[in-house]
């Protein structure tokens, strides 16, 4: 017999909120979905309501439907809480004399509310008082100035346009995650020109072999599939790559000063074959070198991944996913030392869209970069889209 959703016949849309939370919360996950799909009629709880539908969907093992609704949820712009928090750190920047980045901040908020409080007049002022403005970030002048960053016609630029072709998208939201991604690399290593050599693990197209390159790094990556350096790298790279698989490397002991694993490639891994990875990243990291994975956070509300997924793949990496500090014991466990996590990209994509193709230039690296850093000194335990996890042989 076919189940009817309840018929709404409230007009107050967050008590139709309540109700299917309180149905979601008595186990009548197919009951809460209609009522909360309702609810997210409304600008103000759209969010919330799709992430909860999400959980909903999750639990009726509808996993596909589930990954929609997380997305959506990540993609419907803030609620009051989100603009309450946009309003109160530009005020609190303004009275640290950082009015370019407040400015920023109030532009957002605008872009999803023209008519909140005095926005407008605070941001016109702000606007008056910047002036030009310059990255703050040392290292993100570092990485513009190595060419790292903007358009360029560098095989690390044709890289995105190469890659999501193949995949039919591209997205700024991506480019952020990685270029975010990058920044919290070279943070963890520090001293980046004192690494003579690097290995990247599931280096798809050798991309941060490319980057390190740059910094006076001999590097290397191994994959298990040469298909996207085939597409996207020249000769010379091509013979800094193997075929090879993460958890039995062809390298001798003590190869290596760094290994990476990048870009949710340890998600991928199950729990036996991250142990192995492990094992061999010990093995082949000199005395002293250092590991560092970047990973999806499961503890994320407004978790989108990569333009590319499709929602099946999403639902099924979600189930993939290992708590930060999980992830952090098992490195323990397997003889590092010095384990440390940095979540980043720690707000939704939709404080990434207004930006446009500012998006990957070096000033608005710079203020989500800042954004990542207020976050974080709030809130240490606060969940980003990722999380960096390094650790010491």
């Amino acid at each position: 017999m076919k189940t009817k959703t309840p018929h709404i016949v409230l007009d107050d849309t967050r008590t139709v909120l309540d109700e299917g939370l309180a149905l979601a919360e008595a186990g009548d996950h197919r009951a809460a979905v209609g009522l909360l799909q309702k609810a997210a009629e409304d600008p103000q709880l759209r969010a919330r309501a799709l992430y909860m539908a999400g959980e909903c969907f999750q639990r009726l093992g509808a996993e596909s439907a589930a990954a929609i609704a997380y997305q959506q949820a990540a993609l419907s712009g803030p609620g009051d809480d989100d603009k309450r928090l946009l309003y109160d750190s530009a005020r609190a920047l303004r009275e640290e004399g950082r009015h370019a980045e407040a400015a920023d901040r109030l532009e957002t908020l605008l872009a999803w509310d023209a008519t909140y409080e005095d926005a407008w007049k605070l941001c016109e002022d702000s606007r008056a008082r910047a002036g030009a403005r310059a990255p703050s970030s040392a290292l993100v002048r570092d990485l513009e100035a190595r060419g790292l960053l903007g358009t360029s016609d560098s095989r690390i630029a044709a890289y995105d346009a190469l890659f999501y072709v193949q995949f039919d998208h591209t997205g700024l939201h991506d480019s952020v995650k990685k270029r975010l991604e990058l920044l919290q690399l070279l943070t963890a290593v520090g001293d980046v020109p004192a690494v003579a050599t690097s290995l990247d693990v599931g280096s798809g197209t050798l991309r941060y072999p490319q980057v390190l390159d740059r910094f006076g790094v001999r590097s290397y990556g191994i994959d298990l599939s040469d298909a996207g350096i085939r597409v996207c790298v020249d000769e010379r790279w091509a013979r800094r790559f193997a075929v090879a698989d993460g958890t039995a490397m062809p390298f001798r002991d003590g190869s290596f000063d760094l290994i990476t694993c990048m870009m949710g490639t340890v998600n991928h891994l199950s729990g036996s074959q991250r142990g192995r990875f492990l094992a061999e990243a010990i093995r082949v990291l000199r005395p002293g070198g250092l590991l560092v994975v970047s990973a999806w956070d499961p503890a994320c509300r407004f978790q989108t991944f990569l333009s590319f997924y499709s929602p099946a793949e999403m639902a099924q990496l979600r189930g993939q996913l290992t708590e930060r500090e999980l992830l952090g014991a098992e490195f323990t466990a397997a003889g590092f030392g010095d384990v440390r996590t940095a979540p980043f990209c720690t707000f939704p994509d939709w404080q990434v869209t207004g930006a446009g193709a500012a998006g990957t230039n070096a000033d608005h690296l710079a203020r989500l970069a800042d954004l990542d850093r207020d976050r974080t000194a709030h809130d240490p335990t606060v969940a980003g889209q990722m999380f960096l996890l390094s650790a010491r042989r």
